[in-house]
């Protein structure tokens, strides 16, 4: 059966996410998933790149027929392998001979893998449980085309009431001397202060142009950031003892609720005149509270469809190369408009940046993954300190250009994993631990005509989480849906009080 130029219908099967979705385009579920499909184009020879990391993602090879793309609101995540023999088969153009290390990330233990390339044979097995990385060994690339060769003997493991089958998310292939180059500097440019360590918890918000109010319809964007009431929200946050605030300048669409001339050249009617991003850096600060901002793109996803910005961007190209262009050039003017009051970035979508034919585009021209070592520098325009993540979900981190991990969902690591509260081995090795989990009932508060939910945690729970990240010197973001106005749910606003007193005293 082939896989390549078919329209793959790919079923979910995952559901420990709590489903986010766009309020329209959804039969009127404001957190329904949208469609699933993506089409995927013939198979071209890869660019090798001798001075970084070539990510050879699944879908860009040649598919056997028991491997199939996982699919999730037009983003590839994975491929997955039926029990028993499968392959996966790259051609990849490399400019010169030379050695690179293989690495592969997988999760599936029991399964065996074979990797050929130029009559040479790498074999491992895969020995632990979840996803993880793993170093299959050295290959000699020819100048020219090359054939890599991916013999999967996939086991399925009974995992309650269903099977998981083997998955794999990207091989990538780079020179021993690249490899230690590049994590030399990246450690010497870590980012891990004491604050963060020790900020037992902050805040995370996902307001931006579709939060809505608890009755009516929603506002206009620039009306809706005029009307933001501030005062009232400083005075929650501060009243509520947390450390920090991860704030979300952008969610699914591409609003900002600032000034942001490079974002103005790409598209108009996205900023505003208010700079509300800055008045609530400075008022933070000035009460000693740090801030971090939540970054989303704007690509197509279950909360959102912003296809206009998209095509403006670029990211509906298939050579990413101008999308990013253009990132950078926002995320710098940000960077260098808030300076040392914009204290760190959480980046959504760590497979996207990862693969960049996450939509099955062809990687005839173009980019293979996202130039992560520019993107960095460029979020950090105006601050050297500023801490970076770029969030993998349950998946191994995707570069080493970042400080500390997303950590999505609470239990997405255990602490016994930390040492003085960084991961010393395992998928997220050398990265600062950090959680942040939903709260109420959803990341933000979308629907429309609905109050928030109650808390679905109590004080007792609360304080324990707490207290145990304190000791384990990792932070942990308590996100809370919020209406329109800035406002939250009054039961949620009094047990953060409660926990302001349980953990900070007086």
């Amino acid at each position: 059966m082939k896989i390549t130029k078919r329209l793959l219908f790919v079923s979910l099967y995952l559901a420990c996410l709590a489903p986010i979705a766009a309020q329209l385009g959804n039969g009127g579920d404001d957190y329904g998933v949208t469609p699933n499909t993506v089409t995927l184009a013939e198979p071209a020879a890869l660019a090798i790149d001798p001075d970084g990391i070539t990510v050879l993602s699944p879908n860009l090879g040649k598919l056997s027929a028991g491997i199939l793309p996982i699919v999730r609101n037009y983003m590839i995540l994975w491929c997955a392998a039926k029990q028993g023999s499968n392959q996966v088969e790259w051609m990849v153009d490399a400019p010169a001979d030379g050695d690179y290390v293989v690495t592969a990330s997988v999760e599936g233990k029991g399964s065996g893998l074979v990797l050929s390339c130029n009559d040479e044979e790498l074999e491992a097995t895969v020995t632990q449980n979840g996803w993880h990385r793993i170093e299959l060994g050295t290959v000699s690339l020819k100048s020219g085309e090359n054939k890599v060769l991916l013999d999967i003997d996939a086991v399925t493991i009974k995992a309650g009431n269903r099977s998981k089958e083997f998955l794999l998310s990207a091989l990538e292939l780079t020179q021993p001397s690249v490899k230690d180059a590049i994590e030399k500097e990246t450690l010497a440019m870590r980012k891990q202060p004491d604050w963060f360590k020790d900020a037992g918890y902050g805040l995370m918000f996902q307001w931006t142009n579709r939060a809505t109010p608890l009755k009516g319809p929603i506002k206009a964007w620039e009306q809706k950031v005029n009307d933001f009431d501030l005062d009232s929200f400083i005075t929650f946050v501060e009243e509520s003892g947390a450390a920090y605030v991860v704030w979300s300048i952008t969610w699914g669409n591409q609003y900002i609720s600032a000034p942001i001339k490079s974002l103005d050249a790409v598209i108009a009617g996205r900023t505003t005149s208010r700079d509300l991003l800055g008045e609530m850096t400075d008022r933070l600060h000035e009460k000693g509270i740090k801030v971090i901002f939540y970054y989303h793109y704007g690509y197509d996803c279950m909360h959102s469809q912003d296809t206009p910005w998209l095509e403006a961007v670029g990211g509906m190209d298939a050579d990413k190369t101008k999308l990013y262009e253009n990132l950078c050039a926002i995320l710098s003017e940000i960077g260098s408009r808030y300076g040392d009051k914009l204290d760190g970035w959480w980046f959504d979508g760590g497979a996207r940046y990862l693969n960049c034919h996450f939509d099955g585009s062809s990687a005839a021209d173009g980019i293979l993954t996202a130039p992560f070592k520019a993107y960095t520098a460029a979020a950090r325009a105006g601050n050297s300190e500023r801490m970076i993540a770029y969030n993998s979900w349950i998946k191994p981190k995707i570069t080493e250009y970042q400080d500390y991990y997303g950590g999505e969902g609470r239990t997405s690591f255990n602490p016994a994993e930390l040492t003085d509260g960084v991961f010393k081995a395992g998928r997220q090795q050398g990265l600062q631990a950090h959680g942040c989990f939903i709260f109420e009932k959803s990341w933000g508060h979308i629907a429309l005509n609905q109050p928030i939910p109650k808390p679905r945690y109590n004080l007792k729970q609360l304080t324990g989480l707490v207290k145990k990240a304190q000791q384990g010197r990792y932070p942990l973001s308590i996100n809370l849906e919020m209406y329109e106005d800035g406002s939250v749910a009054p039961a949620s606003a009094a047990l953060l009080k409660e926990l302001k007193a349980a953990v900070r005293g007086k």
